[in-house]
């Protein structure tokens, strides 16, 4: 048979007499007439008649049976479950438009139905029902089955069903998808009589839809970090050396290095999200695939937690051997080892673990392409885990697009985020700028201090996120845009929202992925990493050598609360670095001075001043300063000179407050007895 033709239009259209009559055509095998038929309902119509789908039926053949109906809401639990919240408040919304909302599975089976009363009356009469079968192939054109057969949202109205005893119908559907992998998990529809057509129901389903998915990222995201943190703790006193965990769907969470480089080694394409069957649990055990040939069985385990299994781990044995060709101790002879892929989280130092608890779980954040919304405080590094999850994520190939909107006046702001076109305003550039939000196309917006943007200016964000279009100031034609944001504050966007300072809509479109970075003094045991890291970085940047940090000074910086958190401790370094000229080691009398006291190391431990020091602990003190100050601040002379430990001295400097006579003579700043005389 002839494909139909496709009648190319201006817009969307619908005709009835025309339709019907380009239906007639059709069914007798005539040409059909130049209806205002859109590509989806002829492609529709196309299939239908090619899979022999009766014209005549008024009814879905069948409905499954009552055990296989229990069947299908086991199987599709999570679905069914991530749905729920949104059934309730917009059942008035059905009722005064005379509409049902339905829920189906990936083949086009009802799991749910609910709306006005009257409506699910005349719903049963053509099986539009829980258990009611409505895939295209069993009743032709209609929205749910086409949805799902084409992967994008449906329009059916009226005439346009294939199915002569459907066409009173009029419905709107639109897919549901895995928001780790994209697969179809099953559809949400909304129907009614054609006389109740309503033209913003489809622009519901596809909002229920997307609310749906976010929920289910969601609820995939905090089950993933789970399972990782479940299966680290297994492993924890004896990690293995490739070590891969799989979801309750069979879906690839988390591999190591050395997992991907036997996998390699193997000839085994599995990446971040490839599905075994063989793990799902959600399939019965008679439909699970048996384990794939690369598979041993005893290299599994499952993974439980609170009694729970929560996923399998596949522990693949160490290679044996060395050069082009390594063996496990299978027998089987491996191809030479392939470079595993770069690791964009290895930047960020996590001993501590409560950190390495948000590191999985910003790796769970970039396998999804969902908005995401850092917490923490100032100087965390909310912009090195918003780099990362690009890098790491699926639009890594694409552009990462900072901006910070923190004390940027109001019109700035807005010129910097939506970009404006010639003659927006006064001082505008001849030829337009693009903003931020433009030039993450395809790629990554990350918006720092995101609770910093007015209250007037958020509705505008709003709509870009929820449309894919943004309208540069001064022009009243969208582009088009697709981007994934990230965004971070410091602030608690809840308190903001209750105060009526963000809007909660968009609290809830931007905290989809929501990851809370602890500061700096939450975990103390990265700081030596730290230290070493900046270290040699500054070294290598200032072409200077890398300094050693005495024992004193490593503890003061444990002990120190570090407000502006790792930024804070990155630019201390850097200025010790840098400015000790040739002196290797750095000593806690070249720590400023408000961080000394600030932990109470740079001020004399009796009470009062010197007046109160006994005539020995003042003479003491000034022998220590002179001392000091005739070398020139070199304090491992001055201890030779007095004939006491370095450790002593320090603690004497403490103790009587010199540490600023100690940078006072590095610089050769008179004493207060020389200025005085």
């Amino acid at each position: 048979m002839e494909p139909l033709r496709t009648i190319q239009g201006p817009h969307r259209s619908y005709d009835e007499r025309l339709t019907m009559e380009a239906w007639e055509n059709l069914l007798s095998g005539k040409e059909i007439s130049p209806a205002p038929l859109c590509d989806l309902i002829v492609r529709s119509w196309d299939r239908c008649r090619s899979s022999n789908v009766n014209p005549s039926l008024s009814h879905t053949p069948e409905l499954v049976t009552a055990d296989d109906f229990v069947r299908l809401g086991q199987q599709h639990r999570e679905l069914i479950e991530a749905s729920a919240p949104f059934t309730e408040p917009v059942r008035n919304l059905l009722s005064e438009t005379n509409s049902i909302l339905i829920l189906s599975d990936p083949t086009g089976h009802i799991l749910k139905a609910d709306g006005d009363p009257a409506t699910l009356v005349a719903a049963l009469e053509v099986g539009l029902i829980p258990g009611g079968d409505w895939q295209e192939q069993s009743i032709g054109t209609n929205a749910i089955g086409t949805a799902l057969a084409a992967g994008e949202p449906v329009q059916v109205h009226g005439a346009e069903h294939f199915c002569a005893g459907i066409k009173r119908w009029s419905c709107s559907a639109t897919v549901v998808r895995d928001p780790f992998n994209g697969e179809i998990l099953g559809g949400v529809d909304i129907s009614g009589l054609a006389k109740a057509f309503n033209p913003y129901w489809l622009g519901l389903a596809m909002t229920l839809a997307g609310s749906i998915e976010e929920r289910l990222a969601r609820r995939n995201v905090e089950r993933r970090c789970r399972l990782i943190e479940a299966g680290l703790r297994r492993f924890s006193n004896t990690p293995p050396e490739g070590l891969i965990f799989f979801d309750r769907k069979g879906n690839l969470v988390r591999s190591d290095a050395h997992a991907a480089r036997a996998l390699a080694a193997m000839e085994v394409d599995l990446k971040i999200n490839s599905r075994v069957n063989a793990f799902n649990e959600e399939f019965p055990e008679t439909a699970r695939m048996k384990l794939p040939e690369w598979i041993r069985p005893e290299w599994l385990e499952p993974i439980i937690d609170g009694g729970e299994k929560v996923g399998t781990a596949l522990v693949l044995p160490a290679p044996s051997g060395r050069g082009s060709q390594l063996r496990y101790s299978s027998g089987v002879i491996l191809s030479k080892l392939e470079q595993a892929p770069r690791d964009c989280f290895e930047q960020i130092l996590c001993a501590s673990p409560s950190l390495g608890r948000v590191v999985e779980k910003a790796r769970e954040l970039a396998e999804v392409d969902l908005p995401a919304l850092l917490l923490g405080e100032t100087g965390v590094g909310k912009e090195v885990f918003a780099e990362a999850i690009h890098k790491s994520g699926r639009r890594r190939q694409g552009p990462f697009i900072p901006l910070n909107c923190g004390g940027m006046p109001r019109e700035i702001l807005a010129s910097e985020l939506f970009g404006y076109v010639e003659g927006a305003f006064s001082g505008a550039r001849r030829s337009g700028m693009v903003g931020r939000i433009e030039a993450a196309n395809k790629g990554t917006l990350f918006l720092d201090e995101i609770g910093e943007i007015p209250l007037d200016m958020q509705p505008y964000l709003l709509r870009v996120l929820e449309e894919g279009k943004v309208y540069p100031l001064g022009d009243n034609k969208p582009r088009r845009v697709d981007f994934r944001l990230i965004a971070a504050t410091n602030k608690d966007l809840r308190t903001e929202t209750t105060a009526g300072r963000f809007r909660l809509d968009l609290f809830y479109r931007v905290s989809v992925g929501l990851l809370r970075i602890p500061p700096l003094r939450e975990r103390r045991g990265d700081i030596p990493f730290l230290v070493e890291r900046f270290n040699s970085q500054v070294a290598e940047r200032h072409d200077r050598s890398m300094k050693e940090f005495e024992p004193e000074v490593m503890a003061a910086f444990a002990e120190y609360s570090w407000p502006g958190n790792v930024r804070e401790l990155r630019n201390l370094v850097e200025s010790l670095v840098v400015l000790m000229g040739r002196r290797n080691t750095v000593t806690m009398a070249d720590l400023p001075p408000e961080f000394l006291s600030s932990i109470g190391a740079g001020q004399p431990t009796t009470t009062g001043s010197e007046a109160v020091l006994t005539k020995l602990e003042g003479a003491e003190r000034d022998a220590v300063k002179t001392t000091i100050y005739a070398c020139r601040g070199n304090l491992t002379q001055a201890a030779e000179k007095l004939g006491i430990a370095k450790s002593t001295l320090y603690q004497k400097i403490k103790e009587y407050g010199l540490a600023q006579e100690v940078t006072n003579a590095r610089v050769g700043r008179p004493t207060e007895t020389a200025r005085l005389s």
